[in-house]
């Protein structure tokens, strides 16, 4: 059976039992250290966004932040794991990794390829998800003019930063995967993939 706890004037809060597939999760994924409990990681976690606070308003804060968790809001699972620990990871989930037509160059603002995997592959060592952007890459069959030959499309590129990122950890806690845009493809015709043509045979 559930009980109430009440955390200040209308404000109560219903205490489930524990379950053993949440605490597996939270071993494995968001306790440090010694921790062993939900309430450890809300300690550590509530202590460690209170440090952004001048100090002598810290110790209101690491209150609040944790009542506030008590109350039922979830950080993101990178705060759970990684605020307040001695490592240098990011607090932040997920990010975009944009992506240039070119192999190292700087493209309009865009890393070049291996560049662009190189960044992808320092983010998820430090705990964060990686989605990459290729739109801006050539289809497949176009002209590049500095070396006179055809490129090979964004999805060769996709399996090269497939291969580079699909180890994982796991005691470390860190799940190392890319994620990839959709992109549009050259087709024999010329046009994409998406073309609407029945004459080219490559209608979606």
């Amino acid at each position: 059976m559930s009980t109430e706890k009440t955390l200040e004037p209308g404000i109560a809060v219903a205490s489930l039992p524990d379950q053993e597939i949440c605490r597996e999760a939270l071993l494995e994924k968001y306790a440090k250290g010694k921790e062993q409990t939900i309430e450890e990681v809300r300690s550590r976690v509530a202590r460690a966004l209170a440090a952004a606070e001048a100090p002598d308003k810290r110790a209101h804060w690491e209150r609040r932040f944790h009542e506030a968790m008590e109350a039922g809001f979830i950080p993101a699972g990178r705060i759970n794991s990684a605020a307040g620990i001695p490592m240098q990871a990011t607090l932040i989930n997920c990010f975009v990794q944009p992506v240039g037509d070119s192999i190292s160059e700087v493209v309009d603002g865009r890393p070049g390829i291996y560049t662009a995997l190189q960044e992808a592959a320092e983010t998820m060592r430090r705990g964060g998800g990686v989605g990459y952007d290729f739109s801006s890459i050539r289809p497949k069959g176009a002209d590049v003019k500095g070396t006179h030959s055809r490129a090979s499309g964004p999805v060769s590129y996709m399996r090269v930063a497939t291969a580079k990122s699909s180890s994982r950890t796991r005691r470390g806690r860190t799940r190392m995967r890319s994620r990839e845009v959709p992109t549009r493809e050259a087709t024999a015709c010329g046009c994409t993939a998406s073309c609407a043509r029945a004459s080219c045979g490559t209608r979606s």
